[in-house]
């Protein structure tokens, strides 16, 4: 079995790469989209149902600085 045929050490590298400092953001960034792709993004397509939206709330609190009611 070849190495890039091995999903562990595939994954290894990825985090290799993410984790490192020195090598370019894109590739750092690509590391990390592909990582997401493998593990959460393929993970939801594994549900047998369809997924029901969720409600989402967004709320706001606009505070005047200029009074301290904290």
């Amino acid at each position: 079995m070849r190495s890039s045929e091995d999903p562990g050490a595939l994954v290894d590298m990825l985090y290799e790469i993410a984790g490192d400092a020195d090598a370019p953001a894109s590739s750092r960034l690509s590391a990390i989209k592909e990582i997401l792709d493998r593990t959460v993004g393929k993970g939801a397509m594994l549900n047998a149902g369809e997924p029901q939206p969720e409600p989402v709330e967004i709320v706001f609190r606009i505070v005047d600085a200029r009074s301290d009611t904290t």
